[in-house]
């Protein structure tokens, strides 16, 4: 694919004269404070899955597998704001392919470990017998190998685009990728993925929490972990499936200027970084095993939930109304709420 500097106009524009590339230090510096605060998060979930006995189960490490592959997709949204701090503002693709490549072959291992988390909570709701019988080593063997193949994949799409992308003056970033003639197959990849990963949310959402002949043979700590599941996958499509639907509309559809189209990329970068450092925050939240564990590992979190827990009860205290018993009866609803709170 030809690529000619002088028509790329985003390209002129940030390397004229003038204070237009502090327009990408404010933005890339940003980002980079975000992506710091994503890659401590999805740490966190590595680190105390490999430290804590109790999080040994499939899912669980799943669930940190998923978090240490988006912890690599999290390091190549650095590449960029070191381009510029090294008096950069754009170098050719192919200078910062290799470095780019790793990150996104992870971050799309990330998103397939995301379906493949919800179809092992589906399997366990659904196939209870089998679940507990199988051969875990073979089952996470299974896994990996669905894994590296998906890897092995991505990797000849990105190589290939990239053979046909090599004079591309980029900023190194990963959104940059796919300007080589297959950037459509990553996105309909992407859809196809966030697509996959609804459908079969919804189903297991449908299954624990609407069938009540299944739902009841679910125990509570199953079920906030789906919900935290489902909320991180909810996350998932409002930014991967928006954003993969909105470049392919961009693409085919709609012309719009480049300044647009970069505009869009940069803010789905936030986006992409935001949705693949949930795990920590939601399970946080959501799941008292995992915010037990978190808490045991990092002390200072305690502090955070003490001031919670004092919010709370501040709250609570004001909203308590006391009548007074008028010939030995609590009348109106302020007495039954009372007469209920003394009675729990």
């Amino acid at each position: 694919m030809t690529y000619n500097a002088s028509a790329d106009l985003w390209f002129q524009y940030f390397t004229s004269d003038g204070p237009q590339c502090f327009i990408l230090f404010a933005v890339y510096g940003a980002r980079f404070l975000w992506t710091t605060l994503g890659l401590l998060f999805n740490f966190g979930v590595v680190y105390i899955t490999a430290k804590s006995k109790t999080l040994r189960g499939t899912c669980n490490i799943l669930i940190a597998m998923e978090s240490a592959f988006a912890l690599i997709l999290d390091l190549g949204f650095y590449v960029s704001f070191f381009v510029l701090l090294s008096g950069r503002i754009f170098v050719r693709y192919e200078y910062c392919f290799w470095a780019l490549l790793l990150p996104a072959v992870f971050g799309d291992m990330a998103q397939l470990t995301m379906v493949l988390t919800g179809v092992d909570r589906l399997c366990c709701v659904m196939f209870p017998i089998w679940y507990k019988k199988r051969n875990a080593k073979c089952y996470l063997a299974f896994v990996w190998t669905i894994l590296c193949c998906y890897a092995t994949y991505q990797f000849i799409i990105d190589y290939i685009d990239y053979q046909n992308s090599k004079d591309f003056m980029v900023s190194c970033s990963t959104n940059e990728m796919g300007n080589g003639g297959m950037g459509s197959l990553m996105r309909v990849n992407g859809l196809t993925l966030s697509g996959t990963l609804m459908a079969v949310y919804s189903l297991c959402w449908f299954i624990v929490f609407r069938m009540s002949a299944v739902s009841k043979n679910v125990n509570s700590d199953n079920r906030k972990l789906i919900k935290s599941l489902v909320f991180i996958i909810s996350l998932n499509l409002s930014c991967v499936f928006i954003k993969c639907g909105v470049n392919l509309l961009l693409q085919f559809v709609f012309q719009v200027n480049v300044f647009i189209k970069s505009a869009f990329s940069i803010a789905f970068s936030f986006l992409t970084i935001t949705v693949y450092s949930a795990n920590a925050p939601v399970l946080f939240v959501v799941s008292n095993l995992y915010r037990n564990h978190f808490i045991r590992h990092f002390p200072w979190l305690s502090k955070l939930v003490r001031s919670n827990d004092k919010v709370s009860s501040i709250c609570t205290s004001t909203t308590t109304v006391i009548v007074q018993p008028k010939n030995g009866i609590v009348n109106g609803a302020n007495g039954f709420y009372n007469e209920k709170l003394a009675s729990d």
